[in-house]
């Protein structure tokens, strides 16, 4: 048995979330989506542009279905600058102030042209209440997201504070 490999630990590389982990309900069949975007608005928009701001109070949250976004997370006291995680199409933004009601924590903004569903709290009362199940998975899905986001994020404070 080959001794270095049980003391290889994961690198910072091996525990970073890949965009494929992070994809919107990767398995739903178009038939779903359909039903998904009556409750939903297209929302474009180009490089530069602010899809949320920190700070804001609204709790609607988008699935990117085009482009690249960035999430600007404000710098603290033991950062120089701000972190900044990229975000593609597939993936959700704003998720958290959906389910907790809580100002926007980061900022997002476009990093290329492209375009996002975006889901309103009304909009998704009016899912709850004509497709449940629909509306079940939604919110499974996004705790499944929030639970690897957090498990991403415990990670990381082990690794600094270790």
């Amino acid at each position: 048995m080959a001794m270095s490999s049980f003391f290889d630990y994961p690198s910072d590389d091996d525990q970073a979330v890949g965009q494929d982990d992070l994809i919107f309900l990767p398995n739903w069949p178009e038939s779903r989506w359909k039903k998904l975007l009556v409750y939903t608005t297209t929302i474009r928009f180009a490089p530069g542009d602010i899809l949320i701001k920190s700070g804001d109070q609204n709790k609607s949250f988008f699935i990117i279905t085009e482009g690249e976004l960035e999430v600007v997370l404000p710098a603290n006291r033991n950062q120089k600058n701000d972190r900044k995680i990229t975000r593609e199409a597939g993936s959700v933004i704003g998720e958290q102030a959906f389910i907790d009601g809580k100002p926007r924590s980061a900022t997002v903004k476009a990093s290329s042209a492209g375009s996002a569903l975006k889901l309103s709290e009304v909009g998704f009362d009016e899912i709850s209440a004509r497709e449940p199940e629909i509306a079940r998975e939604l919110l499974m899905d996004i705790a499944r997201l929030l639970s690897i986001k957090l498990r991403h994020a415990n990670d990381h404070i082990y690794r600094i504070t270790k």
